[in-house]
């Protein structure tokens, strides 16, 4: 018996839009510009689109996502023996594509998120010696969706999408492409995953993995269950589970059934566990299934233990909402991960690595993959089980009123056991969601949503999506996933959707909604939040990539404004630049740094004072903070931390000392009132409240350092000596309130500064800056000097002040080149005090310093 050949068909492939649009652009075939592909990609590399991703050019391309495209190949010659099976194999068609080969209809595909298995051996039988063409024939999505919508029936009023038409609901297809807040509408079509040819005698067809710690951590259970195809019943199939360094650790020989089915478990004493990278390594395991000479598959997994703890609370409200690996509770700090591009067979392993390890720099535990999108590739999941990195994977239903009729439902039972299989053995999945916001939308737009009825039917409301997340998605999960729990939506819990003190939130009435200012954050204190964000432009350098023209290059120009898809945004950032500082806006430049300052401090407070909640076990009145998004898609204005060209913006750089292992927090506090009858004046806040947090797992003696300074003089202020100093013992994973401290009347003229340091060593651990507020009152000192210091060998950067500074952010100066990577950035800065930077990237280069209100240091300059 021969082994299974696998045969990439990836050669050989062109193109042609088979619709009439633009003139009959690409009306004859055309070499692809790479396989896998998209129409967009091959219009693109010849010259037939503009890139949609610069200037209005989206505008120009818009008829690419009603065309109908074809795709074709020669199928290699195939050295198959009489006896093989020859199966063809899509792993993802997107979306509407009918195949042939030859002239044969083979598979009609309306699902870009499954793969194809056909079986062609006599259909090649039938060709034999003849040439043998692959044609896929793709209609384009918005037609068909429209017509199933007609055909199913649209329970929506049709204004409750915001994101593309509601047609986008009624078509199994990545949700994001009908454009969003955040990015254009591409909507793709085309081979966008591999095409493959597989030769086989016998084959294992299915191999899943699951696995269960024991309470007490030292066993596991490797429960192994699959499938093989040809053959007959008794047919051997070796187990094998490989240690991280090769090592075999246990074997065994099963056989499978009649049905060709074959199951075990296998027992694990002392299994090196798989953690969050902040507590500790991630050791994965090869488990593997052979029909010795002919097929191996394999899986990597990672044991550990995994439960989601919804206790009561001993002193809030309702229930946790936390995380618990092996039997520590994790507080669960990192953002929302959106696709990486629209254009997705160009988005390489390799930047998968890039993201993910950028997200780890910045101290993010968990990443939630948006439902919108995709469940991500099997390299998204792989790095993040070799980097320590949890995963919250929405299903993929977004912000709409999903039909539910059988045929529909039935689709959704097929894709999502599908995914559930492929993904579900990683070590870093961690949670299944049902959708992103459906619950919520529900409420918000009045859709017949009964909390209590959890009997359904529900098929004579205009909500039927509910038999999808209570009914369909349950099931599977109870079934397939293993020990990874299900929760229905995000958000989700209690007696509305966003309920503060039950399951996960989305809090938008900051910048959307009431737009709220973003001290609200602190009231909107809930138990695991899953969702929030603040706007901001990306780097000067990603705008100039995007906007070329130069009489474009400003806030308000129409070329920024397409490429800032945020609903309001125009208002918002004047409004809350206005609360709280004084800004500048033009140039362009000053509009980047005072919209990235502005985003930054909105998500210091938010971080500042939720993670504070994670108070110890009985205590976790919040578990975790996921900001809305990580990445950005293409060159544009977003709530990215990061924008698409990996530039780190402050936010970044805030969330990553948030999410320290240590951190010291600080919050002033009301001490009185405005006087009677008085409006438009502050109230006082002279006292500051200090307090620490911990991931360590175990107790730390430290020592809490205190110092202020007036700010527009640079003069340090005396504290007494009690509080100068003192001695601090921290508990462990959890917050520490260490105290308060008085400012008196001058407080807002004061910075306070914290440091804690390791009682034994005397090593920094955490430091902060605290200042008044609102900083639009602050008085800096004129002619302030910020000094910048590149140390040897270019790898650190120095920097020191003879006043307070607020928001000190480094770069290199944009005529020379791409910026340094920072190891920090957007720093405070007090009088005595170096602070450090690491920077990779500088090369011999100028290194330029921007912070707040610079700009009122120029000559002329009044205000």
């Amino acid at each position: 018996m021969a082994p299974l050949i696998r045969i990439p068909v990836d050669e050989g492939w062109q193109f042609k839009q088979s619709t009439t649009l633009a003139n009959n652009t690409a009306s004859s075939y055309l070499p692809v510009s790479q396989f896998p592909t998209v129409a967009h990609l091959d219009l693109l590399h010849h010259g037939l689109i503009k890139d949609p991703y610069i200037d209005t050019n989206e505008l120009d391309s818009l008829w690419v996502n009603d065309a109908n495209f074809t795709y074709r190949a020669l199928l290699p010659s195939l050295p198959a023996p009489s006896s093989s099976k020859i199966h063809l194999v899509f792993e993802g068609l997107d979306t509407l594509c009918s195949v042939y080969l030859n002239s044969t209809l083979i598979l009609e595909s309306k699902n870009m998120h499954i793969s194809h298995r056909v079986d062609i051996t006599s259909h090649l039988q039938k060709d034999s010696g003849k040439e043998v063409e692959l044609r896929l024939e793709f209609k384009n999505a918005p037609e068909y969706a429209k017509k199933e919508m007609k055909r199913i029936g649209y329970k929506g009023n049709g204004t409750d999408v915001h994101f593309g038409g509601p047609e986008r609901l009624f078509v199994r297809k990545a949700q994001y492409h009908w454009g969003w807040d955040w990015g254009p509408a591409l909507n793709t079509s085309g081979p966008w995953k591999p095409v493959y040819l597989e030769i086989f005698e016998h084959r294992i067809s299915e191999l899943l993995i699951r696995q269960e710690v024991s309470a007490d951590l030292k066993s596991a259970t490797v429960k192994i269950t699959g499938s093989v195809e040809g053959g007959e019943a008794g047919k051997e199939v070796e187990l094998e589970v490989k240690a991280p360094n090769g090592d075999s650790v246990t074997k065994e020989t099963v056989k499978t059934t009649e049905n060709g089915t074959f199951s075990s478990e296998l027992k694990i004493e002392n299994p090196d566990l798989w953690y969050p990278f902040t507590y500790g390594a991630q050791p994965l395991y090869t488990v593997s299934g052979s029909l010795p000479g002919l097929d191996t598959q394999e899986r990597k997994i990672g044991f550990r233990r995994l439960r989601l703890l919804q206790n009561k609370l001993k002193k809030e409200e309702g229930t946790s909402f936390t995380f618990e690996i092996n039997n520590i509770r994790v507080f669960c700090g990192g953002s929302c991960w959106i696709p990486g591009d629209l254009l997705l067979p160009r988005f390489t392993p390799s930047r998968y690595r890039s993201w993910l390890s950028l997200a780890k720099s910045g101290n993010q535990t968990m990443i939630r993959v948006w439902g919108g999108g995709l469940v991500e590739s099997d390299d998204f999941y792989a790095i993040a089980d070799e980097m320590g990195i949890l995963v919250w994977q929405d299903f993929l239903f977004a912000c709409g009123d999903y039909p539910a009729s059988d045929d529909f439902c039935e689709a959704v039972k097929g894709e999502a056991e599908e995914q559930v299989k492929r993904v579900g053995h990683h070590a870093s999945l961690v949670i299944w969601a049902g959708n992103n916001e459906d619950y919520m939308l529900a409420e918000r737009w009045g859709w017949e949503y009964d909390v209590n009825d959890q009997e359904g039917p529900w098929d004579h409301t205009n909500f039927p999506a509910r038999k999808i997340y209570e009914r369909v998605l349950p099931e599977i999960c109870e079934r397939l996933a293993g020990d990874v729990p299900y929760w229905r939506s995000s958000p989700y819990g209690g007696k509305t959707s966003n309920d503060l003190t039950i399951g996960d939130t989305h809090i938008w009435n900051v910048w959307h909604g009431k737009q709220s200012p973003y001290q609200a954050y602190k009231s909107y204190l809930s138990r695991f939040i899953s969702e929030f964000g603040f706007e901001s432009a990306p780097s000067l350098r990603t705008l100039h990539q995007g906007i070329t023209k130069p009489s474009e290059r400003h806030w308000q120009s129409l070329t920024f404004d397409a490429h800032d898809k945020g609903p309001g945004h125009q208002r918002r950032y004047g409004m809350y630049s206005g609360e709280n500082f004084r800004f500048r806006f033009n140039p362009l430049r000053d509009f980047v740094y005072c919209s990235q300052f502005l985003q930054a401090e909105a998500m210091k407070y938010a971080y500042n004072h939720w993670r504070r909640e994670f108070r110890g076990e009985g205590e976790e009145n919040c578990s975790g903070i996921l900001v809305w998004q990580l990445n950005d898609i293409w060159p544009g204005t977003s709530w990215a931390l990061v924008d698409v060209n990996l530039q780190r913006k402050p936010a970044f750089y805030i969330t990553k000392r948030a999410l320290s292992k240590l951190v010291v927090g600080m919050e002033r506090i009301v001490t009185g009132a405005t006087p009677y009858m008085v409006t438009s004046y502050p109230e006082p806040k002279e006292k500051v409240q200090i307090w620490a947090v911990s991931g360590y797992l175990q107790a730390l003696d430290a020592v809490l350092k205190l110092k202020a300074f007036d700010i527009e003089s640079g003069r340090e202020v005396e504290l007494p000596e009690d509080e100068r100093e003192r001695k601090v013992s921290l508990r462990e994973n959890g917050t520490t309130e260490i105290g308060e401290l008085s400012i008196g009347t001058q407080a807002g003229k004061t910075v306070v500064a914290a440091y804690l340091e390791d009682a034994k060593t005397g090593e920094q651990l955490a430091r902060w800056v605290d200042w008044p507020e609102p900083l639009k009152f602050v008085v800096f000192k004129k002619g302030v000097e910020v000094k910048i210091e590149v140390g040897e060998g270019q790898q650190e950067v120095k920097i020191s002040a003879d006043a307070p500074v607020k928001g000190v952010v480094l770069s290199v100066p944009i005529e020379e080149g791409d910026d340094a990577v920072w190891e920090d950035n957007f720093v405070d800065l007090v009088p005595g005090e170096t602070v450090r930077v690491g920077v990779e990237g500088l090369q011999g280069r100028k290194v330029q310093a921007r912070w707040l209100g610079d700009w009122e240091g120029e000559a002329g300059f009044e205000l």
